[in-house]
C-alpha cells in the first residue's frame, strides 16, 4: 500500500504528524509512506526520518504555477492509494492539491470554521475537527481508516532525527560557545503570517528574564530563530552571556537546541521540536489555545492568562484579531508577567 502525506504547512504542524507517522509504519511495516513538502525546513526533517521512503519538494510560494503543476502531476502517476492532508490544513488550496495529487482516497478534515469553498467535498474521508483536542490527536484520527481504533492514551510522543555529523557539529560548537554554564535556549520570535506577529512575548521581558537566568541559573542565553532584529537586541543586552544559535539549515538549529537544558518560547515551531527532542520547555500563549498545542508528552510548563475571551484563535484562513483595543489590545499576551515566566522555570527544572 502507497501512501502520500501532505505536509504542506510549517515545521510545528508536521512534527505533530509524527506520532500518527510512527503508528502507521509499526502496525504496516510494508507501507510506503511518502510526504510532501514547500518548505525547506520541513523537507530537511523528513529526509532523514527512516519511516519515510522519498521526500518530494515543490516550491509552490516561489517558483511559476506550471512547473508546480508538472510536478504535481509527476506525483499523481505513481498512484497512491491514500492521501493525507495534515491537520491543520484549512485552505481551499490543500484540498485542490489533494485532489490533483491522488486518485485513491483522498483524507483530510471536516474543520469547525469552514465554508463550501474550502472545497472539504473533494476528500472522501472526511474526519471532525474536534475543539481541544490536541493536534496530534488531531492527525491520528486521520489514519484510523488505515489502521484501525487507537487508543489516545497510546499515541506516542514526536520524533525528530538527527544525522550524526550534524550531532558532531552541534556538540562541538556548544562545547566552544557555552563551556561550563547552564544553556537554556530562547526564541523570542514567531510567524507573522496571519497577524501572528502578536503571539509574541515582549522582547524587553524576555531581556530580563535573560538576565535573571544568567545570575540566577548561572545561565548562557542561545538565541534561536530568524528574527535578527529581536535576536540582535537581545545580544546587545547580554553580551558575552549569549550567541546566536540559528543558522539557514534548520537542522544546525536543531542539533544545537538539542544540547539545551531548558528552553523558553512563544508557541511557535521551536516549542515543538523541543517537544520532539524532549527538551523541558515554557510555552508562553496568547490567543491560541494551549489544549490543542501544548507540547506532547514532553517535560513542559504552560504560562497563560486565564482570560474569559482566550484562547479566541481557531484553525483559517483568518488572521489573528482581538476584540480589544488601545492598551487592552492582545493583552492576553502583553500581561504575562515575568515573576510568572520565571516561577514556571524554576518549578519545571527543579
Amino acid at each position: 500500500m502507497k501512501i502520500l502525506i501532505n505536509a504542506l504547512s510549517g515545521i510545528g504542524d508536521a512534527l505533530m504528524f509524527t506520532p500518527a507517522l510512527r503508528i502507521l509504519k509499526d502496525r504496516n511495516t510494508d507501507l510506503q509512506v511518502d510526504l510532501l513538502a514547500m518548505f525547506e525546513s520541513v523537507k530537511q526533517i523528513f529526509t532523514y526520518n527512516p519511516l519515510i521512503n522519498e521526500v518530494f519538494f515543490i516550491d509552490f510560494l516561489h517558483q511559476s504555477k506550471i512547473k508546480s503543476i508538472k510536478e504535481v502531476l509527476s506525483i499523481r502517476r505513481r498512484k497512491y492509494n491514500y492521501s493525507i492532508n495534515v491537520y491543520p490544513s484549512n485552505r481551499a488550496e490543500y484540498n485542490l492539491l489533494n485532489f490533483f495529487l491522488c486518485s485513491g482516497k483522498r483524507i483530510g478534515k471536516k474543520y469547525n470554521h469552514s465554508h463550501f469553498f474550502r472545497f472539504e467535498f473533494l476528500n472522501q474521508l472526511k474526519y471532525p475537527e474536534i475543539k481541544d483536542r490536541h493536534n496530534v490527536l488531531q492527525n491520528v484520527d486521520l489514519i484510523k481508516e488505515i489502521v484501525g481504533d487507537i487508543s489516545d492514551s497510546n499515541v506516542p510522543p514526536m520524533e525528530i532525527f538527527v544525522p550524526e555529523d550534524k550531532k558532531i557539529e552541534g556538540e562541538n560548537w556548544i562545547l566552544e560557545k557555552v563551556k561550563d554554564r547552564f544553556p537554556v535556549g530562547i526564541h523570542a520570535g514567531s510567524a507573522i503570517l496571519k497577524n501572528h506577529i502578536n503571539k509574541r512575548w515582549d522582547v524587553n521581558k524576555y531581556i530580563q528574564l535573560c538576565k535573571v537566568l544568567i545570575s540566577n541559573k548561572n545561565a548562557f542565553i542561545l538565541l534561536f530563530g530568524t528574527e535578527k532584529d529581536l535576536n540582535e537586541k537581545i545580544k546587545s543586552e547580554l553580551k558575552d552571556y549569549s550567541e546566536f544559535a540559528s543558522t539557514g539549515d534548520f537542522m544546525d538549529s536543531v542539533s544545537r537546541l538539542m544540547h539545551c537544558k531548558l528552553f523558553v518560547s512563544n508557541d511557535t515551531a521551536f516549542l515543538h521540536t523541543c517537544a520532539a527532542l524532549q527538551i523541558p520547555v515554557v510555552g508562553i500563549f496568547g490567543y491560541t489555545n494551549f489544549k490543542e498545542l501544548y507540547p506532547w508528552k514532553s517535560p513542559h510548563k504552560i504560562v497563560r492568562l486565564e482570560l474569559e475571551c482566550s484562547p479566541c484563535f481557531f484553525n483559517s484562513p483568518r488572521p489573528a484579531r482581538c476584540k480589544w483595543n488601545g492598551i487592552d489590545e492582545f493583552k492576553c499576551i502583553k500581561q504575562i508577567s515575568i515573576d510568572s515566566v520565571y516561577q514556571a522555570i524554576n518549578e519545571l527544572i527543579n
